[in-house]
């Protein structure tokens, strides 16, 4: 009772986790060269060898400018530990800086404090933000009723941010209005920053594949990176969520507090060990990033030197690979895959669809009403004021955007159903919602933009009513279709995504372990350092299942926004899926439009139900011949 309440590590402890994440960064750093060589050939290799094709806008990075500061403003706040007036400021790349309220009123902004909202919950009232604590304490028995101190909001209008494991933040704002919209701008930064990290360089590539690797090795997780902020944060999560047992089992039970404070007491050691790892990883990703960029000097010449040569080298060993592993690939894909894909589609297209048909619908509303104050104007002086304000409906902190943003999210029952059949925990979710929401938003930012740009180059201020009208729908059809091709492409990409992330580790656990070694005798000593067997094996892993996925996908989505009804002939339970297999294709990596895709009788490419698929009498006669590896695999060139 009258122990000191403290939460430091102990040095035995400290020493304990340091060499923990020493050895996480011991094993990351060849695993980054490896990846990095090979992501580097592919890289080469579609640079100076294939056609350039333009990439969907979701794929470039941002180019929308917005006002510097997106939203500020002076407010009480709760941060490390106690409440003082800080001045909040959102700026244009979602950064969110918190200074003291009275440096800022005497001219000083240089110091301030930089919240981390990757991965973080955003919640309005005292009882959402009590559940959240409690999830994060579960583990703690008995009786444990204490507050919090960031429950003592000085106002009715809290704004709480939790990190999954940090202290948490609260905002006391004067008013509801000003309380949704703080909440709203917090959940687009909250988005944006948890999928900070893109695929769009060879180092990043072989960042998160070298990450994937380390897990599967260390029997952490899935193996399968969705990560949430940026590299740093990528691997203080994994070191956090290696070593939880670890703190919960040994670290904690040591603590000496009164039993109303151990809430506290466990919140408190949670930011200590993830503040200290996070300066220690800090500083071992800046000598590693290091590295790379004088490596990468090194290997490009190479590479160029030689890429020809890598490139013939590496298409015959996938052809190899690709033929040897036919068998229990096409096996994997008929026992573990097929039975239980179409249910899985249902269940992570369904809100996918609902929320992209409800988005498209909210932009088209707002085009119309911007024709109809075009319709009502007899003379306009300031176009931007006076008729395109209904633009601003599509901001970040607007209500019915967010609500279109959350409708992305999968039904509690559709998360149970998928971690009773594929083992997929819940929590693994949070990164690939976030990194949705942040991509959809991305797409009708960037539209609403396109509006904007497209009617300022005409002279509107000499239309009449009529003229600006027509105008307006000139831009409208075009800013629309543009919407449809980009939201079309997303909409497939992410569905894509979250069902490789689902069913590839059992898929490749369905095909097993194989011996590549036998591989090593194709590759010359020059070339081994840009060819390696285990990385072409996953990648045709993920490849054929991408292409027998998209197959699928072809004949069930809707081409047009609208929401996904589900067929009520196939109730929530596994074995109401797929009664008998439909065979498709099996397809080398890089083959995504050659596919052999049966479908139910009635079942057409606009269809907007997904129903269970039936053997047909084309699929019967099927069934002897698909077994035949060189008649049905189209091997790379």
């Amino acid at each position: 009772m009258g122990a000191k309440f403290t939460c430091d590590l102990n040095s035995k402890e400290h020493r304990y986790i340091s060499e923990h994440i020493a050895d996480v960064m011991e094993k990351l750093a060849p695993l980054c060269h490896g990846y990095f060589c090979s992501n580097l050939l592919i890289h080469m290799r579609s640079k100076h060898m294939e056609p350039t094709q333009t990439r969907p806008l979701i794929q470039h990075p941002d180019v929308v400018a917005h006002a510097e500061i997106m939203l500020e403003g002076t407010l009480p706040q709760y941060l490390e530990g106690i409440w003082t007036h800080r001045h909040l400021q959102v700026t244009n790349s979602f950064t969110v800086e918190s200074r003291d309220a009275k440096e800022v009123f005497e001219g000083g902004w240089g110091s301030k404090t930089e919240l981390v909202l990757s991965g973080c919950q955003i919640c309005t009232s005292i009882n959402e933000h009590r559940e959240l604590v409690d999830d994060m304490c579960r583990h703690i028995t008995g009786k444990s009723d204490g507050k919090l101190a960031c429950w003592d909001c000085p106002t009715a209008f809290p704004v709480f941010i939790q990190h999954p494991y940090c202290a948490p933040v609260c905002l006391a704002t004067a008013s509801y209005q000003e309380q949704i919209r703080w909440a709203n701008i917090l959940r687009a930064a909250t988005q944006h920053q948890s999928s900070g990290l893109t695929l769009d360089s060879p180092e990043s590539r072989a960042f998160l594949e070298a990450v994937s690797t380390l897990k599967r090795l260390r029997g952490n997780g899935q193996g399968m990176v969705h990560p949430m902020g940026n590299e740093e944060e990528v691997l203080v999560s994994m070191v956090m969520e290696e070593r939880m047992s670890y703190l919960k089992e040994k670290v904690f039970p040591r603590i000496i507090v009164h039993h109303s404070r151990r809430k506290q007491a466990w919140i408190k050691l949670l930011s200590e060990v993830y503040r200290m790892a996070g300066q220690q990883v800090k500083a071992a990703m800046a000598v590693l990033k290091e590295e790379l960029s004088l490596y990468r000097s090194d290997v490009e010449k190479q590479t160029s030197a030689g890429l020809q040569q890598a490139s013939l080298l590496q298409d015959r060993v996938t052809h190899t690979i690709t033929e040897d592993m036919y068998e229990p690939m096409l096996q994997s894909l008929l026992q573990t895959i097929v039975p239980r894909l179409d249910r899985t589609l249902q269940e992570v297209a369904a809100p996918i669809c609902d929320s992209f048909a409800s988005t498209w619908q909210y932009f088209l509303e707002t085009c119309d009403d911007i024709l109809e104050l075009g319709s009502q104007s007899s003379s306009v002086k300031d176009i931007k004021k006076e008729v395109l304000t209904p633009l601003g409906g599509l901001a970040t902190d607007d209500g019915r955007m967010c609500q279109c943003l959350n409708r992305l999210e999968l039904s509690l029952e559709g998360c149970d159903w998928l971690q009773e059949t594929w083992g997929v925990h819940s929590g693994t979710w949070k990164p690939l919602l976030l990194k949705a929401q942040s991509a959809l938003y991305k797409v009708v930012d960037v539209c609403a933009v396109m509006f904007w740009r497209l009617v300022s180059r005409y002279p509107c201020s000499s239309f009449n009513s009529s003229e600006l009208t027509a105008v307006l729908c000139t831009v409208k059809d075009r800013v629309v279709k543009h919407l449809d091709t980009e939201l079309l492409a997303l909409r497939s990409q992410l569905i894509l995504e979250m069902i490789l992330h689902i069913t590839l580790p059992a898929f490749a656990h369905g095909v097993g372990a194989q011996d590549l070694s036998r591989y090593d005798a194709m590759i010359s000593s020059e070339q081994a350092i840009f060819i390696h067997p285990d990385i072409i094996f996953r990648s045709i892993l993920r490849d054929n299942l991408s292409s027998y996925i998209q197959s699928v996908m072809r004949y069930s989505l809707p081409q047009k926004f609208v929401p996904l009804l589900v067929s009520p002939s196939n109730p929530c339970s596994p074995s109401s899926v797929f009664s008998e297999p439909v065979y498709h294709q099996l397809l080398p990596p890089g083959d995504c439009q050659k596919y052999l895709c049966q479908t139910c009788e009635g079942s057409a490419s606009g269809s907007e139900t997904l129903t269970p698929s039936t053997m047909s009498d084309w699929d019967k006669t099927l069934v002897s011949s698909v077994l035949d590896a060189g008649e049905y695999v189209h091997l790379t060139d």
